[in-house]
Parts: structure tokens; sequence; C-alpha cells
């Protein structure tokens, strides 16, 4: 229910927020459908397949697993394209302008196709990923085409992807933090501000959780036999990662938390004014950066 309301809240709310109208919005916008389709499957046809042993869900479960692997492709690709556009924006604000509208648009697209297409593909293939209630998780169907192929399409692609991602977010910290040393003693350069590094934790911060899903789910949990944790490691882990998500995009972002502050202040009283909702003074310290800026973001790094 966590992530239903987390997610469905920025699915719905961010294309509201002007600030959010480039390329880092967008991507985190492709994102939160992926998290919502997830997370929203899991709510509607999982849990109550679960409390209630419902053994119509449990048989069709592998078509239900179809919509929680599309959700997860498309989150996961967003990961990294949001990843690549922090490493874009910190190793060259200035010149490296990749990241913008129409190209972000087609990347989108781009994502989107690709996490379908291999849907498609992983259920022409005859494979099923489908519930076991003696494990207490979704599992891959036993056989030798289906275990090779889950092993390259599905377990290869994630690790290569989420270490892509730890590597990018690595850099791009120490990147950032090279920056704001740099900004102490030169007054050429330009130190990031508190929503650029805001930005940065957003990013780093989904990637790390995805990171540790991952592993608990294709390396740790095999080797674990007691039913409860197994299932915290796999099931629960899976769904709440996808939740977290939407939490962490709204408290990343003040000018998210601003609107929704504003929205349910009018619900209570119609004639409250926005100007005494959010203060424009912003101070963060986050990861050994400090720094002061107005409420106005910095144009290149909105790219």
């Amino acid at each position: 229910m966590f992530g239903v309301l987390t997610n469905w809240t920025v699915l719905l709310c961010l294309p509201r927020i002007a600030s959010f109208n480039k390329s880092f919005g967008y991507i985190t916008w492709n994102q939160a459908f992926g998290d919502a389709l997830q997370s929203t499957t899991v709510f509607i046809l999982v849990v109550p397949m679960v409390f209630f042993d419902l053994e119509f869900l449990k048989t069709n479960s592998n078509y239900i697993s179809l919509s929680m692997l599309l959700g997860y492709d498309i989150s996961v690709l967003s990961h990294l394209l949001l990843a690549l556009n922090r490493l874009c924006v910190v190793a060259s604000p200035t010149k490296f302008q990749l990241y913008n509208e129409k190209l972000t648009f087609s990347m989108i697209i781009a994502v989107n196709i690709y996490a379908f297409a291999s849907i498609v593909i992983f259920f022409l293939s005859g494979c099923k990923y489908s519930w076991s209630s003696e494990m207490w998780m979704f599992l891959y169907h036993v056989s030798n085409q289906c275990v090779t192929f889950s092993f390259y399409a599905i377990f290869c692609k994630y690790i290569c992807i989420i270490f892509v991602i730890v590597l990018i977010d690595v850099f791009v910290i120490c990147k950032a933090r090279l920056m704001y040393k740099k900004s102490r003693t030169d007054a050429s350069s330009r130190p990031m501000n508190s929503k650029e590094i805001c930005f940065l934790v957003q990013t780093c911060l989904q990637g790390v959780l995805f990171s540790i899903e991952l592993i608990c789910y294709f390396i740790i949990s095999p080797t674990v036999e007691d039913t409860w944790v197994r299932f915290f490691m796999t099931t629960f882990a899976f769904s709440t990662i996808h939740a977290c998500d939407g939490a962490i995009s709204i408290a990343c972002n003040s000018d998210f938390r601003s609107y929704l502050y504003k929205k349910s202040i009018r619900k209570i009283r119609p004639g409250a004014e926005a100007s005494t909702i959010y203060g424009s003074r912003v101070e963060t310290t986050t990861m050994g950066f400090r720094s002061r800026s107005t409420s106005r973001y910095s144009a290149n790094f909105q790219h």
C-alpha cells in the first residue's frame, strides 16, 4: 500500500511541477511508472493470493509476474538513465549537453520498448516465473532452457546494469566532492547547490537499494534455508525497493514536497496563501557537502 501511494503520487503530481520539466524530471516520471506498475500488481493480485491462499491466482501467477517484471525492467533501466544524466552534468556541466528534452524522450521510449520486448520474448520462450507456496517467492520454472534463459537474460542483465550504475555513482560522488573542494579555493568554479546535491543523493540511494535487493535475491537467498528469512530477502525486498523509490523521490525534492504541502493546505484551508508555505532559503549538509542557495535551480543541472 505504501508503494502504491508514493509511486502514484509521483506519477500524478510530478508533471504539474514546472521545475521538473527537464530531463531529470521526465526520467524520474518514467521510473515512477515502472515502480507504480510493480507495486500496484503486488498490492492488488499478489497480496490477496498469498494472504487468502487463492488457488486461481496461484495457478495463473506466471501471468501476474509478467506485469511485475515489466515494471521492474522499466524501473531499473530508468535508474541507469538517471545515473547517466548525473554523470553528464557533473562531468561537464557547461559543455556536455547530451540530455536535451528531445533526446531524453527518445531514450525513454527506447527503454520502454526494450522492456516490453523482453517480456514478450520471455513469454514466447515458454518459461514461467510463478509463485512457489513452498518457497514463499516467485521462481523460474525448472528446465534446462529456462535456467539458461533466466541466468543470462535476467540475472546477468540486471547485475551488469546495477554494476554500471554503481560505478557511475561512485565516479559522480568523487567528482562532486572535487568540485566542492575546488570551489573553495577557485572563485571561478561553481559549487554544487543544495538541490543539485539532493538530486545526486536521490540517484545514489536508489542505485544502492537496487544493488542490495539484487544481491539478496539472486546470490544470498539460494543459500538460505529458513523460509521467513528467504521471504524477506526475496519477495519482501523485491516489493519494498519499489515502494522506497517513490518515497526517495519525494524526500529528495523540495519543490515536490512544497507542492504536496500546498495542495494539502488548500484542501484544509481553501483561502491559504502560497507565500506562507515554503521558505526560499535552503541549507543542506549531505555526504560531506555543505552549501547554501536560493530556491532557483541551476539551469545546467536541470538538463
